[in-house]
């Protein structure tokens, strides 16, 4: 508005080129669900536990839920996977970076969560391929804008745990659908959230000058 004869280039968050974005198709390998980011009040990990445990029972036995990340939260975290016996259905990791090791847990992984606010983990996780369950209602950071409901990703009602085990369930009612949706998923973030895609505005301003 302020300057309407100018213009505007922007440029993606992106964590990885284009030959680092790859799925995995198996069925009989993908059963896992992920969250990947900080341990804080903010971003909700608890409820997302708590939302495991409420519908825990009604889960084929071979499901993980796999924790990454460090934060003040991680302690209750442990507790309550403790006392409500969930030690072997929930893995709590630390901070992982290391590519190899995160590829192998979202390759297994039928989708992600975000129980709290997006953030670079939704890109990180459509460059594996792996759909999203994100909070409807929250202060999202800019990456919500990759999210195409009914494509890569599902919203339950923020805060709300009854719902958010409701859309846990339907992602495995309806696990060769997303399944088949994950090629899709990679191509859509290679275009536009690889390293090449975040670098190219940069390239076309410098080529101009």
């Amino acid at each position: 508005v302020r300057m309407p004869n100018k213009t505007i280039y922007f440029a993606s968050n992106s964590l990885y080129r284009l030959d680092q974005m790859k799925t995995n198709n198996s069925s009989s390998l993908i059963h896992n669900m992920i969250y990947v980011g900080r341990l804080t009040e903010k971003k909700k990990p608890l409820l997302l536990i708590k939302s495991f445990h409420a519908i825990y029972d009604k889960l084929p036995k071979n499901i993980k839920l796999f924790m990454v990340g460090n934060g003040p939260e991680k302690e209750k975290m442990i507790e309550y996977v403790e006392q409500n016996n969930l030690i072997s259905s929930v893995e709590i990791f630390g901070h992982v970076d290391d590519y190899e090791i995160l590829k192998k847990l979202y390759s297994s992984s039928l989708f992600s969560i975000s129980p709290g606010y997006i953030g670079l983990s939704v890109t990180q996780s459509f460059g594996f391929g792996v759909p999203m369950i994100v909070s409807k209602y929250e202060n999202h950071s800019p990456e919500i804008e990759a999210i195409k409901e009914g494509e890569n990703a599902v919203y339950f009602q923020t805060d709300n745990i009854e719902d958010l085990s409701k859309k846990i369930y339907n992602m495995y009612e309806t696990k060769d659908k997303w399944i088949s949706e994950r090629k899709n998923i990679v191509e859509d973030c290679q275009r536009h959230y690889s390293i090449e895609a975040m670098s190219s505005p940069f390239i076309e301003v410098y080529n101009q000058n």
